[in-house]
């Protein structure tokens, strides 16, 4: 139903074309004008559309793709209010609409691939990693929570909270290794530190991590200080390309990290990760893959090229299977984790919303909007499964035939 207010009126061609929109979708939802006339298809509706701008709408009609609404919803032509799940989710209704050849409309964030623009050189890699992780410590800590981990949680039931969540990943990660005390343990990508010293402390190993980040770097500096770890485990701000020397480390984990490495990048990555592992070691890659046929528009590569993560890429666990191999892995376990990614996107929207106004002080009200954009799409495409996230156990190519894991998987779930 229309309701009119006794302000100025949308013409009827522009009404006719945003009933058209949104025919085929769920009526949950209602849409506010600049004017303050409205539109409204429930009377308890899930959330609101509201339009501030006239002529930011006539552009998101002409140009209706997911760049222009996602800059549109940034730069406040548009906010959402109410579930901004819901709202995020009109996408899959509106993806295959037919509007007219020029004005398909796919209005809201999707994030089911990253774009291969960049060159990976160290330089621009640096420059990359500074764009997303060196906003503020403070600003990822108001939707992090104090786990501080920027990665796919664990939860072992639905009702666990995400600094829990958290910790159940990295132990099991630390299981999945079988890391014993005394082992020289590296984490790649190392973020603010969380798996270094949980490995240190509940497992007795020699952790060292590295960043290029120089936010996390201090971060992480701090951290071992004030949690007395130190002598235990240690960082540097330094590139992966950097470490040098042959069969160093008993275990390597990389959490988050490979996405960065472009897809160019990936045999010289695997082939360095393989030299640094020992003869007997295991090497466990965390990380978002892609649909094999997922199909990506331009406008939703260039948001997330401009705005979160500039550089990235993803490609298929098949892809990135055949590439382990390749470089003289062997593949020991894969297990997906995306329903596990879609709970944790979920917190931190949540934790995110929560501290509005904490997030807008601390960095800015284009950069909450942003990650809100962001997390909210990345969340419905791991509901959707056009992106996903794996944990890859791999072992080095052994001289002498054996085995490096035990013979079930028990040791994995153990004290579940």
């Amino acid at each position: 139903m229309i309701n009119t207010l006794k302000k100025e009126s949308l013409d009827h061609e522009l009404i006719s074309k945003i009933e058209h929109i949104f025919s085929n979708t769920k009526k949950n939802f209602a849409m506010k004008f600049w004017n303050g006339e409205s539109i409204e298809y429930s009377e308890k509706p899930d959330f609101m559309l509201r339009f501030n701008d006239r002529e930011a709408f006539n552009r998101l009609l002409m140009h209706p793709d997911s760049m222009t609404f996602a800059e549109a919803y940034m730069n406040k032509s548009f906010d959402i209010e109410g579930d901004i799940f819901s709202a995020i989710q009109l996408k899959e209704e509106l993806k295959n609409l037919e509007v007219s050849g020029k004005d398909k409309m796919s209005i809201f964030l999707k994030t089911a691939s990253l774009p291969k623009l960049n060159m990976h050189t160290k330089e621009k890699d640096k420059e990359n990693i500074s764009h997303h992780y060196d906003i503020s410590n403070n600003f990822y800590r108001l939707f992090l929570g104090s786990s501080m981990v920027y990665s796919c949680a664990y939860f072992r039931d639905e009702n666990e909270d995400i600094t829990t969540a958290e910790e159940n990943k990295l132990d099991y990660i630390c299981r999945k290794l079988r890391l014993n005390t005394g082992e020289k343990l590296l984490d790649v990508g190392c973020g603010w530190g969380a798996m270094i010293i949980w490995a240190a402390k509940h497992y007795g190993v020699e952790a060292h991590g590295i960043t290029i980040s120089k936010e996390q770097y201090k971060y992480v500096c701090n951290r071992i200080k004030e949690e007395g770890m130190e002598g235990k485990c240690f960082v540097e701000l330094k590139d992966y390309r950097d470490i040098e020397g042959n069969e160093i480390y008993d275990k390597i984990v990389s959490i988050g990290m490979f996405e960065h490495v472009g897809t160019k990048n990936l045999p010289e990555y695997f082939k360095i990760m393989n030299r640094l592992l020992k003869s007997d070691g295991l090497f466990l890659n965390h990380g978002i893959t892609n649909q094999k046929n997922s199909k990506i528009s331009k406008a939703e590569s260039e948001f997330i090229e401009k705005y979160i993560f500039p550089g990235g890429e993803l490609n298929s666990i098949s892809y990135v299977q055949d590439i382990m191999e390749k470089e003289n892995f062997e593949v020991y376990d894969v297990e997906c984790l995306r329903e596990h990614y879609f709970k944790t996107l979920r917190c931190w929207v949540n934790n995110l919303q929560a501290n509005k106004d904490k997030a807008i002080k601390e960095a800015s009200d284009l950069i909450y909007r942003t990650w809100l954009l962001y997390m909210t799409g990345c969340a419905l495409n791991f509901k959707g499964g056009s992106i996903s996230v794996y944990q890859v156990l791999l072992g080095k190519e052994q001289k002498t035939p054996g085995f490096n894991i035990p013979l079930t998987r028990e040791y994995m779930y153990k004290d579940i």
